[in-house]
């Protein structure tokens, strides 16, 4: 599989969001949190919004903030086709050499605590931090002489 991240373009905002209502719908229904669709249209265009290809087919979006000494990966959907191929973590892994590259010392997530991917996020050196209104927060602090290749 031949994995790259680019630009999301403007046109690829309702994907995302269908991807990410869809993907995180169980979580907020045993929330009882609606989905907002003005809050995620808001937060395209303050985000960095990624989508990963596989050189055919987009198999996901990874969208990214910095927040204070951290770059943080404020959502991460992955298609449900392309879940359990390693995608995630590699995008993941993509999202650190940016960080270290851009001069952050820490990659932050939030998670809700029965989500899977707290399994995989753990693997790739994520810690938790805190918990805050039933998420929980991550971080991974990148070594200071930056990733190796």
């Amino acid at each position: 599989m031949n994995l790259s991240l680019r630009p999301a373009e403007a046109s690829e905002l309702a994907a995302s969001e269908a991807l990410s209502r869809g993907n995180m719908a169980s979580y907020r229904a045993s929330r009882g949190v609606s989905w907002d669709t003005e809050r995620f249209r808001l937060s395209w265009k303050e985000f960095e919004n990624l989508a990963i290809d596989d050189g055919e087919h987009c198999c996901g979006y990874i969208r990214l903030l910095p927040e204070g000494d951290a770059l943080a990966i404020r959502d991460i959907q992955i298609a449900p086709g392309f879940q359990g191929k390693g995608i995630g973590s590699w995008a993941i892994e993509q999202v650190k050499q940016m960080a270290a590259a851009r001069g952050y010392r820490v990659v932050q997530l939030r998670v809700y605590p029965e989500n899977p991917a707290m399994g995989l996020y753990a693997r790739l050196g994520f810690v938790p931090d805190h918990a805050e209104e039933s998420v929980l927060h991550m971080r991974c602090h990148l070594p200071p002489g930056g990733l190796a290749q």
